[in-house]
């Protein structure tokens, strides 16, 4: 849905509730000089959310919620795996009270986290600045420049950002690369990922072998 189509559904709720305050002439008013304004806010706003939810990033608006989340989540990422571990942990027991299978959510969530950290580390060996996030649906930023210029969403797909499409071939060589180095490591871990204790013995080896591959 665009911001206009959205704005359209929010700006009646919006108008009953001020119209107690103020005259709907006054209202109208208000949102005919500001539309532009307001449809910028709604852009942003319905950006985020998608963003939290490990949406595929396409505007540059969309983008740049992924800029924030990066913010938040880059400091995390460099706790010790044990506290990694327990943030992923609260996730799963969210999603657990929520009803959701545990296994789908240990498979979706859980492991897919794990290999986004996993493939981050090596990523990082090959010179990008990449970001696993624990949103929704796993996902892998990669920062250029201070802002998030490409996507790697837990279907696997990749978005790049409008101003650097056509650029950034490398990236899909290196991600690759990464994703198979990480499939190559899981021979040598004899550990499970079917229940969230065995997830995280298996998180711990994997991320130890990435480092040191």
């Amino acid at each position: 849905m665009k911001p206009a189509e959205l704005l359209k559904i929010v700006l009646p709720r919006w108008r009953a509730k001020m119209s107690q305050q103020f005259s709907l002439a006054t209202l109208d008013g208000f949102v005919r000089r500001n539309r532009a304004t307001l449809e910028e806010l709604v852009a942003r706003a319905l950006a985020s959310r998608q963003a939290a939810h490990g949406a595929l990033p396409e505007t540059p608006e969309e983008f740049a919620a992924y800029d924030r989340l990066v913010a938040r989540e880059r400091p995390q990422d460099a706790e010790s795996d044990e506290a990694v571990l327990t943030r992923l942990f609260e996730r799963i027991d969210e999603l657990f009270a929520e009803g959701y299978r545990e296994l789908l959510v240990l498979r979706n969530v859980g492991l897919e986290f794990v290999d986004a950290r996993a493939e981050a580390i090596l990523l990082r060996k090959a010179g990008w600045d990449s970001v696993p996030l624990l949103l929704g649906r796993p996902a892998l930023a990669f920062v250029i420049a201070g802002a998030v210029m490409a996507v790697r969403d837990s279907m696997g797909s990749l978005a790049i950002h409008p101003d650097q499409r056509g650029k950034l071939n490398h990236l899909h060589f290196d991600l690759n690369r990464a994703e198979q180095r990480v499939v190559d490591l899981y021979e040598a871990i004899d550990i499970g990922s079917d229940t969230k204790e065995r997830l995280g013995r298996f998180a711990e080896s994997l991320w130890k072998l990435a480092r040191a591959a």
